[in-house]
């Protein structure tokens, strides 16, 4: 009997009806694809990796946004890996703000649907260098990454808080982030710069959810867009957050938005930065862009 050619990387101890959906198909799964099981946090990377020596053509992120990004990482770290096989998605997250940028179905069954009959749609990914306790470190993403307000909330959440009261752990995260002073940042590209006290980079035009940040965004581009807020504090965040679920972007007080391919952003020694929400490092970190690098599976019709 010959190998499939998908490997589906999935954590068998993920909670919530999605996921309970999903485990009720494995029986039919595994007839399609061979099921590979994360083990800790950050096995999905080497798992994806493990599966492109091994000859598959499709690796299948079964979670969130942080599986996706293991699973890409693990990808894009085999040498032409992401020449030899493309990223599906079964998207079992809370946000899946990839997914929803890409429109992949957010219900299991169709989100499968797209990753037996879709087409392989190529995307820029970028690449971020930051700093790490262990040196400089490479960390890609495949939607968007912060330095400041947003990567301390990552950074600061309880683990133990998340397990008990899920996504609104890190609104707690969050307000003890404000509390503190917010740091100066600078960005820098070829031809500009900019100052403010927290900055988003983004691929796509979504950030944490169905929220538009990134308006003019588009994942296969060749560019990365920067927002930079100049000034963080509790009311200039709540009148942001307000006027971005409304859809009005410009109403954020002061937000100043850049395209550029590459950009080094510095600050504050420790300042912490995300990627697609998980804490990778901290500043002065470094970014650039893989123009249509990444290969995924879309529904036929986007």
């Amino acid at each position: 009997m010959s190998q499939p050619s998908i490997a589906l990387i999935f954590n068998p101890a993920a909670r919530g009806e999605k996921a309970r959906q999903f485990r009720e198909s494995l029986g039919q799964l595994r007839d399609e694809c061979t099921l590979l099981e994360t083990t800790a946090p950050g096995s999905a990377t080497d798992l994806a990796a493990q599966a492109i020596r091994d000859g598959y053509k499709t690796i299948v992120a079964t979670g969130g946004d942080g599986t996706v990004n293991e699973v890409v990482n693990g990808m894009a770290g085999i040498r032409d890996g992401l020449g030899r096989a493309q990223l599906g998605i079964l998207p079992l997250g809370t946000m899946n703000v990839f997914a929803r940028e890409l429109g992949i179905p957010l219900a299991v069954k169709r989100a499968w649907e797209t990753i037996q009959h879709g087409r392989a749609r190529a995307v820029d990914l970028p690449l971020a260098r930051v700093q790490t306790a262990d040196g400089q470190a490479e960390r890609y993403f495949v939607q968007m990454a912060g330095a400041g307000l947003d990567a301390d909330a990552v950074g600061g959440v309880s683990i133990a808080l998340k397990k008990k009261v899920g996504p609104l752990a890190y609104l707690f995260s969050t307000l003890a982030a404000l509390r503190a002073k917010p740091p100066g940042l600078t960005a820098k590209w070829k031809g500009g710069s900019a100052r403010g006290e927290w900055m988003c980079v983004g691929n796509g035009m979504f950030y944490g959810g169905p929220i538009v940040l990134f308006p003019d965004a588009k994942l296969n581009d060749g560019r990365l867009d920067l927002c930079v807020f100049p000034r963080i504090n509790a009311g200039s965040v709540s009148r942001g957050v307000a006027s971005m679920a409304l859809g009005r972007i410009g109403d954020w007080p002061g937000a100043e938005h850049y395209r550029v391919s590459e950009m080094t952003i510095d600050g504050p020694a420790g300042t912490r930065v995300q990627a697609d929400g998980d804490f990778i490092g901290t500043l002065p970190v470094t970014i650039s862009l893989r123009p249509r690098a990444l290969k995924v599976l879309v529904p036929s019709g986007k």
